[in-house]
């Protein structure tokens, strides 16, 4: 009789050891469901009231990928230990950007050294920790990229396929200038130019 107990127990460990494993596994290397807090990233994510119920949840992906400008990222912030932040890479590496608090004051261009980022709140209102504060992001912090908001359901959304409130490339001709004032719409405030 406790013999047949033990095998019993026995299988029911190794079932809930392997799902464990799987589940580790799964979270490591495919993604999880990240809920998204503050409102850094307002319109785009959060842009009602913020408290714990109400905070929207977004698929973030851990697959390899190449940051993009655009792409909204998750990454540890490099002053806050292991703490986690989303913002959205408004530069890559081998582009200049004149940061979104220097715009109005003139600051100077910096330009992104290889295998770094620049990473923006969408926000610009909010005193969002983000490469204002502590400059380039290296690649290797980003811990994954955000692609779809899956709750609240009336909101469900390909996030890759959204842009930031504020957002104008700069490495255009005058021509082309008029034109794209009329449709741009990510980091109006950002100023981007090519490195050469």
């Amino acid at each position: 009789m406790w013999q047949t107990r033990v095998n019993k127990i026995w299988q029911m460990s190794k079932w809930f050891v392997g799902g464990g494993v799987l589940s580790v596994l799964f979270y490591d290397n495919v993604g999880y469901v990240h809920t998204v807090r503050g409102r850094s990233m307002s319109p785009t994510l959060n842009p009602g009231p913020t408290r714990t119920l109400l905070r929207e949840r977004v698929w973030l992906s851990k697959f390899s990928f190449t940051p993009l400008v655009g792409d909204i990222v998750v990454f540890r912030s490099p002053k806050h230990g292991n703490r986690l932040a989303m913002k959205r890479v408004a530069a890559t590496s081998g582009q200049t950007i004149v940061p979104s608090k220097l715009m109005k004051s003139g600051g100077s261009p910096v330009l992104i050294k290889p295998g770094y980022v620049w990473v923006e709140a969408d926000n610009r209102d909010t005193a969002g920790r983000d490469s204002n504060e502590y400059g380039q992001l290296h690649e290797k912090m980003i811990v994954g990229k955000v692609t779809w908001l899956l709750w609240p359901w009336s909101r469900i959304q390909d996030l890759r396929k959204t842009q930031p409130p504020y957002f104008r490339l700069n490495d255009q001709t005058e021509s082309d200038q008029t034109e794209s004032d009329q449709t741009a719409s990510i980091f109006e405030q950002t100023k981007m130019v090519p490195e050469g």
